[in-house]
Formats: C-alpha cells, sequence, structure tokens
C-alpha cells in the first residue's frame, strides 16, 4: 500500500517534470540548427567606426545613489569611444534626495555632457516614472538646443557600460527601432576559498550566461519575443514618437522594461539582440575577444537577491501578462507565442525545480540502498525518469557552453562540475528562485507586508489598492584600478580600424613581450613599419576621446584672426596650428610630431587653455602656409562655424560636421542634419537673418 502511494506520487511528479522539460528539450535542438552564436554577422567594425555621429541620448534613474553614481558616469565619460559632444547623459533625481542631487550636480559641473533631471514628484515613486519623466525633458531639451536625438538608452546607475556600446547604437539604431546589449553580472574568480562566499553572486553569473549568451540570441534568430532586461536598452526615434507624448515605460509595473518589450513586440516592432564581440589587447600582451555587454555588481546575499527576483518575477509572470493573454494573441507567431509562454511557466518551473531534488535524491539512494523503490526499475515511471535525468543533463551541458564562452573553463567547472549531476550553485539559485517565486505570489495576492514603524509606513502604498513601489537594489561599484581594465586602449583601436590583423598583432605582442623591453606598441609598430604616422594618430585620438580632422585644408575653418595668437617660431617649431577660439580655451590641431608635454608648456608661456585635436603632419603644413602667406582670404564662415557662433554647436560639433561632409563628399548642411542639429527650425526661429547656405 505504502509503495503504491509512493510509486504514485514518484509518477505524478515525474509526468509533471516531463510536461515541463520536454518543450525546452524540443527549443533547444531547435535553436541549435539556426546560429546559436552569431560570430559578428551583423556588425563590421570598421563600418561601425565610419558611421557619422548622430546625437544619443543616455538616461540614468537615481535614488539614493550617492555612493556610486560618481563613479559610475566618470566611468561611463571617461571609457566610451564615441564623442562627448554627440552623446548626453541625463539623470533623474528626486527633490527629497538631497545627497544624490549634490552628486548629480557635481557631475554636471565637471562634464558638458552630463545633465540634471529633477523629478516633478518626490521619491521613490517607480523607476519607469522617473524614465518617463526623463524623456519628456529631454524633449524640452531638444526644443531649446535645436537638437533631435536619434537613440534614448536606458541604463542602471551601477552599470559598467562596455566602451563600443554607444558605437554600435549609432551604427545599428538605422537599421532596427530597439536594441538590447547583453548583461553579464561581474564576479571574483572562482575558486575553493571563496566558493561558498560568492555562491549567490555566482548564480546569478551562471543564469545571465546561459540567458543572454543562449537563450536571447536564440530568440532573436527565431524571431520570437525578445524581451528587454532593463539596462542596454536603446530606442530610436521612430518608436519613441509613436507614443506621442504619453508615457513609454507603465508607471505601476515592477518591470516595466519587460512590459515595454512586448508591447513593441505586439505592435511588430523588432527588437534586436546584439551579442558582438571584439578583439582587445590585454595587459599581458594577448589577444582576448570581448563582448560589448553591460557588466554589473549583483547581490551576493540571500536576502537581496530574493529581495531583487521577487520583483522579477511578480513583474514578469504576475503583471505583464497572463497564460489566456497569450493564446487570445492574434496576428503573433507560433514561436512568439511559446517565447512568451517560456516566460510564464517559470512561476511554476521554479517551485517544481525544488521540489525534485529530494525525489531525484531519494531515487539516487534507493539504486544502492535497500529503500522502498520509488521508480522501480523498467517499469513506466523509471523510464520517464530516465529521460528527464537526460533532460536535466542537457541544460547543463548547454548552460556550461554558455558559462565557457562568456567566463571561460574555471567558472565552468564551479558552476556546472563541482560536484557533477547536482552542482552546488545550480541547487543554490533553485533555492533563491523557490524561495523568490513565494515571495511574488504572496506579494501579489496580500501586497507589500505590514509596516513595522510609522515612517515605513509613510513610505508605503495604499495596501488596499495593491499597488506595487519601486523595490530598488542596493548597489556598489569598482575601484578605479578594476575600472581600467574596461578601457581601449591603442592595440584596441588598431583592430578596430582593420590597420592590423589579430594573428599579426599577436605576432608582434609576442615579440615585444620576448625582448622584455616593454616598448610601447605604437612606437614598436611604427619603427617596424607596419603602421603609418597617420593610423597611429587616429588610435591615439580615440583614445584620448580627441578629434582626428580628416581634411588638408585649413582655409574652411577662416584662421585669419588665429594667425598672430602664436609666435611663428612656436607655430613652425612645435607643428601646431589654431584653428578655433572658444570663449575660454583655444582648438590647437597638433600631430604625431607635436610632442604632448610642449601643450601644456605652450598654455603657460601664452596663458591661455588650450584643447587639442589632430591632424596629419601634411594637413598641418599647408595649413601653416596659410600663415605665411601675406594675404589671406577671410571669406564667409562655414555653416557648422555659424552655428558654434550662435552657440548651438560646440567646437568638437563643428569639426566632427566638417568630417562627415569630407568622408561623405556631401555639403555641410547635410552633414548637420545628419548629425542631428534641427537646421529648419533654426532658420525658422532663431535667426533674424538666414543662415548662408
Amino acid at each position: 500500500m505504502h509503495n503504491q502511494i509512493l510509486y504514485n506520487i514518484g509518477l505524478a511528479l515525474v509526468i509533471l517534470y516531463l510536461f515541463m522539460g520536454i518543450d525546452d528539450f524540443i527549443w533547444d535542438i531547435y535553436t541549435s540548427f539556426k546560429i546559436v552564436v552569431r560570430k559578428n554577422k551583423d556588425i563590421d567594425l570598421n563600418k561601425v567606426s565610419n558611421t557619422p555621429c548622430k546625437l544619443l541620448a543616455v538616461t540614468i534613474a537615481a535614488w539614493h545613489e550617492e555612493n556610486v553614481l560618481e563613479d559610475v558616469v566618470g566611468n561611463f565619460v571617461r571609457s566610451t569611444i564615441y564623442p562627448k559632444s554627440m552623446y548626453h547623459i541625463f539623470l533623474g533625481v528626486y527633490p527629497n534626495d538631497i545627497a544624490t542631487i549634490d552628486v548629480a550636480r557635481r557631475l554636471a559641473a565637471k562634464y558638458d555632457n552630463v545633465h540634471v533631471i529633477i523629478n516633478c514628484l518626490p521619491g521613490p515613486t517607480s523607476k519607469a516614472q522617473n524614465i518617463n519623466y526623463v524623456i519628456k525633458q529631454i524633449f524640452e531639451f531638444e526644443k531649446d538646443k535645436n537638437w533631435i536625438f536619434s537613440s534614448f538608452t536606458v541604463h542602471d546607475s551601477e552599470d559598467v557600460v562596455h566602451p563600443y556600446e554607444l558605437k554600435v547604437t549609432n551604427y545599428l539604431i538605422e537599421k532596427y527601432p530597439a536594441l538590447q546589449f547583453p548583461v553579464f553580472p561581474i564576479i571574483y574568480k572562482p575558486t575553493f576559498k571563496n566558493f561558498f562566499k560568492t555562491i549567490t553572486t555566482g548564480t546569478y553569473a551562471d543564469e545571465f550566461a546561459e540567458n543572454h549568451f543562449l537563450v536571447m540570441t536564440n530568440r532573436n534568430n527565431a524571431e520570437a519575443f525578445v524581451p528587454s532586461a532593463g539596462t542596454g536598452f536603446a530606442l530610436s526615434r521612430q518608436v519613441v514618437e509613436s507614443f506621442n507624448g504619453e508615457d513609454i515605460l507603465e508607471n505601476g509595473s515592477l518591470t516595466e522594461d519587460y512590459k515595454l518589450s512586448l508591447t513593441l513586440y505586439q505592435q511588430k516592432y523588432k527588437l534586436y539582440y546584439v551579442l558582438e564581440k571584439i578583439p582587445r589587447v590585454t595587459d599581458d600582451y594577448k589577444i582576448v575577444w570581448d563582448y560589448i555587454a553591460t557588466r554589473s555588481i549583483f547581490p551576493n546575499t540571500f536576502k537581496a537577491a530574493v529581495r531583487q527576483k521577487t520583483r522579477w518575477i511578480t513583474g514578469i509572470t504576475m503583471q505583464s501578462l497572463k497564460f489566456m493573454d497569450i493564446f487570445k494573441s492574434k496576428g503573433m507567431s507560433f514561436v512568439g507565442k511559446y517565447s512568451l509562454y517560456k516566460d510564464q511557466k517559470a512561476k511554476f518551473g521554479n517551485l517544481l525545480a525544488f521540489v525534485g531534488y529530494p525525489v531525484f535524491i531519494y531515487f539516487l539512494i534507493s539504486l544502492f540502498v535497500d529503500l522502498p523503490t520509488i521508480y522501480p526499475k523498467y517499469t513506466f515511471s523509471w523510464y520517464m525518469c530516465l529521460i528527464v535525468t537526460a533532460f536535466m543533463i542537457e541544460r547543463q551541458i548547454f548552460r556550461a557552453i554558455a558559462i565557457y564562452n562568456i567566463y571561460g573553463k574555471r567558472s565552468t567547472f564551479f558552476a556546472c562540475l563541482f560536484p557533477p549531476i547536482i552542482p552546488f550553485r545550480i541547487v543554490w539559485g533553485n533555492v533563491i528562485n523557490f524561495t523568490s517565486t513565494i515571495k511574488a505570489y504572496k506579494r501579489k495576492y496580500f501586497g507589500d507586508p505590514k509596516p513595522k514603524n510609522k515612517q515605513d509606513k509613510a513610505k508605503q502604498l495604499s495596501k488596499n489598492t495593491r499597488q506595487l513601489k519601486w523595490d530598488k537594489t542596493d548597489h556598489s561599484f569598482l575601484s578605479e584600478n578594476v575600472l581600467i581594465k574596461y578601457h581601449r586602449k591603442i592595440g584596441d583601436i588598431l583592430l578596430e580600424n582593420k590597420f592590423i590583423c589579430p594573428k599579426e598583432l599577436q605576432r608582434y605582442l609576442n615579440d615585444i613581450e620576448l625582448s622584455g623591453k616593454k616598448t610601447p606598441l605604437g612606437e614598436y609598430l611604427i619603427n617596424a613599419g607596419i603602421i603609418t604616422e597617420d593610423e597611429l594618430l587616429i588610435c591615439i585620438a580615440d583614445t584620448l576621446n580627441k578629434v582626428y580632422l580628416k581634411t588638408h585644408d585649413f582655409s574652411e575653418y577662416n584662421i585669419t584672426g588665429l594667425k598672430n595668437v602664436f609666435s611663428e617660431d612656436d607655430l613652425h617649431g612645435y607643428n601646431i596650428i589654431p584653428i578655433i577660439k572658444t570663449d575660454n580655451a583655444l582648438i590647437v590641431a597638433i600631430s604625431v610630431h607635436t610632442p604632448f608635454n610642449i601643450v601644456e608648456a605652450i598654455q603657460i608661456k601664452y596663458n591661455i587653455k588650450i584643447e587639442i585635436c589632430f591632424a596629419s603632419i601634411s594637413s598641418i603644413h599647408n595649413g601653416l602656409i596659410l600663415f605665411d602667406k601675406d594675404t589671406m582670404k577671410t571669406g564667409e564662415s562655414s555653416p557648422s562655424l555659424q552655428l558654434f557662433n550662435l552657440n548651438i554647436i560646440n567646437y568638437e560639433q563643428v569639426l566632427l560636421i566638417k568630417n562627415t561632409a569630407y568622408s561623405l563628399l556631401i555639403n555641410e548642411w547635410d552633414a548637420i542634419s545628419l548629425c542631428g542639429i534641427d537646421i529648419f527650425k533654426i532658420q525658422k526661429s532663431l535667426l533674424k537673418q538666414p543662415l548662408i547656405v
């Protein structure tokens, strides 16, 4: 009798597991025949770099982020390989968060492309409300500046943003209405000593590696529903304008990003998942492949992880849609509906996975110890158990492939083979997911816990309305010596521009390492005749976030009035030429033959602040010939200089516009419009006299 009851329980469970797992197995096999991982199929870094820069907006919502915001934004600005004047960061803060406001204002004072948006409501509201308000203020900012942003990127206040993200966004946003870059947790190098100390963060790394390396890619390739990750998420102007001024994100949702991506999918907007990797040079002279992904520090305590995942499970599986909504959806493909079903079944699968462990352990023990058998050999349930076990191993193999590609062999061992069959990290991850799912059900049906004191009561929204508040995760950030590893170097830019191929560069790096002299890479390649001085200069300009001038004609800069700023000896001796005068600085073009320490010496000598750009030595000589002439044509200002004189664009934008016109063989007005300057509105509303065309 007892054996029969035990058998029936085991049979019921194994059928449930089979039902929950068979579709995952079929999906894995189906998508394996699709291209599981695209190897730079859609982007060519050289094309990315040569795409004219458009104005891009970045939003960051911040509530009590005074501890990390300055480091996050500072690293963003220092590491991003995209002209500072062509991307602008908008920090959404609250009027009752003075500490964060102070940090945000300090950043805005330090960086011209950082702006503070103080919410119209006291915080915390919700991340959705914060971002919605910021986007509305960006449109007001556009009206004031007569600019047009091509994309709107959402980032979190703890993100390490990849240096190439904005470059790739600038390239792909012309083709796709929305982009999602991968998100990979930052983890410590796993060892036996720190394994249990970092096990919670390790479960995040395992899950994100699997989801963002395989699952999201396969969904994208199968044209299924690709959800947003809430950060590293870019919307084109077309999508933002389609909301006609209404809120883009749903204010009452805990996972507003998922809800938005679902809305876009239902409206036939394709969210393109950007899994791309690029070569880069490490500090130890090795070439590795680096994914263009957002890196973040995730919670490393059970309590914090459960709190965050409770919010995710509640928002995705209990707020965004219901099971019946999947089947009612019209005009949606089968794979689209199936991908939604996979998201929804997590709230059941998380519970079932946890229950299965004691049953599976009991089954294994019963094979070697005389216990009442839950799955008698060669019975129907026994065969079903073998199939389910095969499914489980198959899922671990796929997870191992993903973890290996993102984190390497060591992490794969600790994630999937320590111990084999039932690894600790997978079990611990399922414990977190089980607890989070239970709490999500409780939160859905009973609301937030009752406040313990008056202060908590004031913060809690009305229980009767069952509204869910912004459940923010506390954040930390990396130290400067770690962040520097994410910054690009000369070798990275050489590879990006295809001045040298990875195999050749690796050979030269090996030669440098063997020599023991630690010769700077650029100097070594120049001396060996591998690259030209101008190619090196282009790379230096990118690493320093400066503009390399492509034109050889300085007459278009109308430099007449700058002839006597420097002495003739200094101009020719240092190969420098002043090209633009701002209110507080002089913009000077220098070449590879100009010693960097000379710039500081000239600033002191002439008591003037200098900003540099780069140009070839032949261009510098052509400009100096203009200075040497007895008479110089003054002429009319070029269109970009007219806008500069009207304070509509800055000097860097002038240089970029001229580069775009030169590269594409178009006139400056077309280049100005291409960059995102609303010339028609300028003509209509700002000028008493029409611009010279």
